[in-house]
């Protein structure tokens, strides 16, 4: 009897065994509910769908049966072909983007990305998000070369340029952001955390929201083009929620000049951040363009 593929299945179906396969991989496990939810079919059908995964890929899955939930066996094989791109989107927007790519209505083109995280880094600490589990990895710093971090990751961080992970770090005992491309081993930890210090509740600067206001800059030669670019009316300003942990990454990525006096090009710096000072007391801003100690200095 021939060998079966999933080419074999219909596209529904084909579909659906992407979802087993993508969860699995990224989750560590998956169940039936999130075949029905996703899918609104049957359970039946969601039965037969795991039935033909596992004929596709026998060693992929086991069972639990107190849980009734499919876990990811220690020797799992990815049953599709993944990119990164679209993986990373299927994480940031739910797993909805579905096993292919839509076709592009009209030409469009983007710059590339130049850096993107190792599929199996990334599904490695996706699960221990997932899990709530620890992990031990080893890490390239730029300041510090390589070395072995014990960390708990909570979330994902798209900062525009690359990818992180912001997690608990059991060698500085505070919470840090890692970059997924700096990460060159990891290994899961079977220990309970400890969730009155490890777990994102305890993490101030993800939980502490701030408005930043920005505004054209106020040395810029067309403040009006400014404006046209964001939807501005004169005199209006940019109001953008954003977490304290995460402040200086949209900063730096918009280019927005945050010295205390609008000082940089505004060739090249289009924004500004209204009250640098105030915002230096409840954010690290760091690597915020124009920042310096001086900004938050009398």
């Amino acid at each position: 009897m021939p060998a079966i593929k999933p080419a074999d299945a219909s596209p529904n179906q084909r579909e659906r065994l992407w979802q087993i396969d993508f969860l699995t991989r990224f989750r560590g496990q998956v169940t039936r509910q999130d075949l029905v939810r996703r899918f609104g079919i049957a359970p039946s059908n969601a039965t037969r769908d795991f039935t033909l995964y596992r004929q596709l890929a026998p060693d992929n899955l086991d069972y639990d049966h107190r849980d009734k939930v499919y876990r990811r066996t220690p020797v799992f094989q990815p049953l599709f072909t993944y990119d990164r791109e679209h993986t990373l989107q299927a994480l940031s927007l739910g797993q909805g983007v579905g096993l292919e790519p839509c076709a592009q209505a009209i030409m469009v083109d983007a710059a590339p990305a130049l850096n993107q995280p190792n599929l199996e880094t990334l599904a490695s600490v996706s699960r221990a998000i997932y899990a709530g589990q620890a992990l031990k990895i080893g890490y390239v710093s730029v300041a510090n070369g390589e070395s072995i971090r014990e960390i708990v990751p909570h979330s994902l961080v798209n900062t525009g340029l690359r990818w992180h992970t912001r997690a608990y770090c059991r060698s500085h005992g505070q919470f840090r952001d890692f970059v997924l491309t700096r990460i060159t081993s990891t290994h899961e930890i079977n220990d309970e955390i400890n969730a009155n210090v490890e777990a994102w509740p305890q993490d101030e600067d993800w939980n502490n929201e701030l408005v930043l206001e920005l505004i054209p800059h106020p040395r810029a030669s067309y403040a009006h083009a400014i404006e046209l670019d964001y939807g501005l009316a004169p005199g209006q300003s940019i109001l953008v929620p954003v977490r304290a942990a995460t402040a200086g990454y949209l900063l730096r990525r918009w280019g927005v000049d945050c010295s205390p006096d609008a000082r940089l090009n505004p060739d090249e710096y289009q924004l500004a951040l209204r009250d640098p000072e105030g915002v230096a007391k409840q954010v690290n801003l760091a690597i915020a363009p124009g920042f310096t100690v001086e900004t938050t200095q009398p």
